[in-house]
């Protein structure tokens, strides 16, 4: 919230100047200086830029042009009645941001200009109220140039530029190779020919084993037809006989 408090010269002198908002101070005889405190957040800088400036300095102006106005208004039917701001020129101007930083401190009495107005004139207020607002903010601008503040400041507030940093072979992450699994070439062959191999040995037995049978039943009826005993008999081979005389003439070959 928006106000403002009056200090008399003894008030000043312990006056911490660096104290957030705008401060007017006015000249007494002596050295016996008093002054006028505008704070909130109306009258604090958040920026040193030009923007923020004219935002604070419009605000003043408009709290003052208003409270001028109403005691205008006022006055017509009490004359006593007076607001407490000085319409006078004030000595110094201290302008600080919210961080209680120092913005500007100016000094008045080295302007070319004896006045900036920051009250509004008889013929301000004889203005409509539609073309009020649009006055206080030209005013305003016209008013930061003669006092030489506007030109001093950025547009507006630049962010620092972070600079990126090396990555250094110290601080980098390790990368481990990973070594393919193989397997030899040889033992995949063998594997595989074991397997292909395995069902062509089984089906190889199977075959031998027929064709010793079919030897053995042919030899058996070359010997009937060669026996001179006309009353002897041969009988056929049975298909016992035949897998055991198979087995025998196998067995005879592996010897």
């Amino acid at each position: 919230m928006a106000s403002s408090a009056k200090f008399n010269a003894d008030q000043f002198a312990n006056m911490d100047t660096h104290v957030a908002g705008i401060i007017f101070v006015y000249a007494g005889k002596d050295g016996n200086d008093t002054a006028m405190h505008f704070f909130g957040k109306e009258y604090e800088m958040t920026a040193k830029t030009q923007d923020e400036l004219l935002r604070v300095m419009r605000n003043l102006k408009t709290t003052l042009w208003m409270v001028k106005e109403k005691e205008t208004e006022l006055r017509e039917k009490n004359d006593g009645i007076r607001c407490k701001y000085r319409s006078s020129t004030p000595a110094i101007i201290y302008v600080n941001t919210d961080k209680h930083e120092r913005v500007k401190k100016y000094v008045t009495e080295c302007s070319d200009f004896s006045k900036f107005g920051f009250f509004p004139t008889k013929k301000d207020l004889e203005r409509s109220a539609r073309d009020k607002k649009k006055y206080i903010h030209s005013s305003t601008i016209a008013m930061l140039v003669a006092l030489n503040f506007r030109v001093e400041f950025p547009k507006t507030e630049t962010a620092p530029v972070e600079t990126a940093t090396e990555t250094t072979a110290e601080s980098a992450v390790p990368i481990v190779p990973v070594e393919p699994v193989t397997t030899p070439v040889n033992e995949v062959t063998t594997e595989v020919a074991n397997e292909q191999a395995a069902p062509v040995t089984t089906q190889n037995n199977r075959g031998r084993r027929r064709r010793v049978a079919d030897k053995a039943t042919e030899t058996v009826a070359e010997v009937a037809e060669t026996v001179n005993e006309p009353t002897a008999t041969i009988e056929p081979a049975t298909e016992t006989t035949t897998e055991v005389v198979a087995e025998t003439i196998v067995e005879m070959a592996a010897a």
